[in-house]
């Protein structure tokens, strides 16, 4: 029978690339980690990595096996805490908007003080990451994923705008293809589910779109409108207040985009009670939230 030992074993040599910085993860000599090993190998009936130079990389056996050996010792650690006072902890991860203006409201309507979350917030890409090597149970991201591993279902709806400085120059101009393309726009990095949707749905039918700044977050960009550096296209949930207190500006309302946000799951990984409940929490809150802005 494979052991918890040998699984831990398992995923620490995924994660590290050798037995010898596996065993100083978990705490365990060289040579039992590679025992451990070789018994789970042997165990099996099939070989899990490959050697890449000095490095153990896993192979298709062990990427088939790495989602499954996730799920269990995440269970035997939840078995772990069933019984703690502290209650059930989400690992959860979010995409830069979400996380900074959906996830906070979502979190505080949760029921029960013995729902806990910890919570990862990057790009989307990323977050789809960490998703797929079942190091979050659950992501909330803003563009659309293609990844074999996840399962991805639309979650709910955002409204993007393009803004600018109210004392901008360009702020009351008006706007066709050709000028929206001559302006200086700030973008997200590459890899954000913001930046994805605006080159998708926007910047494709504009000719020779000048980019002047790329900046890893929305927050950032809001302050570089502010400062006067230039345009950009953002969420209604990140520009609104600035719009309300006239310190942005929309420049074009028949450009706007209206895009999902998503829910993304791993296709293999069994949904626990607390995350259940989670998703359904989610559900209802997209359902408020729709109806709130109608």
């Amino acid at each position: 029978m494979i052991s918890l030992r040998q699984v831990q074993v398992f995923l620490a040599v995924a994660s590290q690339g050798s037995t010898s910085a596996a065993g100083e993860a978990i705490a365990l000599s060289q040579s039992a980690t590679s025992a451990a090993l070789q018994e789970l190998e042997q165990r099996l009936g099939a070989e899990l990595f490959d050697r890449v130079g000095r490095r153990l990389v896993l192979n298709g056996n062990g990427r088939r096996f790495y989602p499954e050996a996730r799920q269990l010792l995440t269970q035997a650690e939840q078995m772990e805490k069933l019984f703690d006072v502290g209650g059930s902890r989400l690992q959860i991860g979010a995409s830069t908007t979400i996380g900074n203006y959906l996830l906070p409201r979502l979190l505080a309507q949760l029921p029960g003080a013995r729902v806990k979350a910890h919570v990862s917030i990057a790009n989307t890409h990323e977050i789809a990451e960490q998703v797929a090597r079942c190091e979050l149970e659950l992501g909330l991201v803003e563009g659309g994923v293609q990844h074999t591993e996840l399962s991805v279902s639309p979650w709910c709806r955002d409204e993007m705008l393009i803004v600018t400085a109210s004392d901008s120059p360009w702020a009351r101009l008006a706007m066709d293809d050709d000028l929206l393309a001559t302006l200086p726009w700030i973008m997200r990095e590459s890899g954000s589910g913001t930046r994805s949707v605006v080159e998708q749905q926007l910047l494709s039918g504009l000719d020779r779109v000048n980019i002047a700044l790329e900046l890893g977050s929305s927050e950032a960009i809001r302050s570089a409108l502010l400062a006067g550096l230039g345009v950009s296209c953002l969420s209604r949930q990140v520009v609104a207040r600035a719009l309300a207190s006239g310190e942005l500006v929309e420049l074009a309302p028949d450009y706007r985009i209206e895009r999902w946000f998503y829910i993304v799951e791993h296709r293999q990984r069994r949904l626990t009670a607390p995350l259940r409940q989670f998703v359904e929490r989610c559900r209802l809150f997209a359902e408020q939230d729709s109806a709130g802005s109608a």
